[in-house]
């Protein structure tokens, strides 16, 4: 990936709505492996004082989809296809930094691990997903091949 696809990769990402919305941020970025940062707030809470489950498992499938669509060609694009996630532990006021890396790229699936952890490494969550690929049309439009 050269810094020109890098830099556009950034943009496309850190563009995301729903990241946005999230206030994930990007870390790292290399073909197949990503990092991506999310700020503790408030509004991420549960009614237990903890960071919601969800927005975990969106910061992990973020990260993941960032590192899937980072070994994709040019008319090729991705979708969560399945995701499973092991909690391990609450965040309560931190930081979170999920890690993301494929494990197998194929012609029409992407297989790719996480982790999410505290900026103090405390190891909160592991993620197992399946990406299809989907070969873009040139009209514009999304489709299988």
């Amino acid at each position: 990936m050269t810094d020109k696809e890098r830099n556009a990769l950034y943009a496309k990402v850190s563009g995301s709505s729903f990241g946005d919305l999230l206030g994930f941020e990007p870390v790292e970025s290399q073909p197949g492996h990503v990092k991506l940062r999310l700020p503790f707030s408030e509004k991420l809470l549960q009614s237990l004082g903890r960071v919601h489950g969800g927005v975990i498992f969106s910061l992990a499938d973020h990260a993941s989809g960032w590192a899937a669509f980072s070994t994709l060609d040019k008319d090729e694009r991705c979708a969560t296809l399945e995701m499973k996630i092991n909690y391990i532990a609450a965040v309560h006021t931190e930081d979170c930094i999920a890690e993301a890396k494929v494990v197998h790229k194929g012609r029409t699936s992407i297989v790719v691990e996480s982790e999410v952890k505290t900026v103090n490494d405390k190891l909160i969550a592991r993620t197992l997903a399946t990406f299809i690929v989907l070969k873009h049309r040139a009209e514009g439009g999304t489709g299988r091949d």
